[in-house]
């Protein structure tokens, strides 16, 4: 499993991303009321809280499967691009949402930084996964 994933440090850094994406999943999906009165937004968003947190959920299924399967990221990149992509994008409207958004100023609503330095954490990692195992994913 090391070799596949090019040494420890790719296989590691894997993993957290796979464990990340699975907190949020399961925050969205799961813990929904808890996670809106987190942040102070209401209920009626807990659609599409739900519809993110599959998304990501079916990221962390794709990325379980690779883990586990006999040649790892062989030939996966489009799963590593879309990764990258989705968090990249997030990590801009999370900014923009926290600091310049109407929402972010409404009376009981609470985001904090972690609506964008989060995401931006997952694109550095998805980043390095897909230069450091640019030999395995593009094959």
């Amino acid at each position: 499993m090391i070799e596949a994933f090019n040494g420890p440090v790719f296989l590691i850094l894997f993993i957290v991303n796979l464990l990340g994406g699975a907190y949020y999943a399961y925050q969205a999906l799961f813990t929904s009321e808890k996670f809106c009165d987190q942040y102070g937004i209401h209920h009626s968003a807990i659609l599409p809280l739900r519809l993110a947190g599959s998304l990501i959920a079916a990221l962390v299924i794709i990325l379980i499967y690779i883990l586990f399967r006999e040649n790892g990221p062989q030939g996966t990149w489009p799963i590593f691009v879309f990764g990258f992509l989705q968090s990249l994008i997030f990590t801009y409207f999370g900014y923009v949402t926290v600091n310049h958004s109407e929402a972010a100023k409404m009376e009981g609503v609470k985001y904090t930084a972690e609506a964008y330095l989060a995401p931006l954490g997952f694109t550095v990692i998805n980043a390095l996964l897909i230069y450091g195992l640019s030999d395995k994913i593009y094959f």
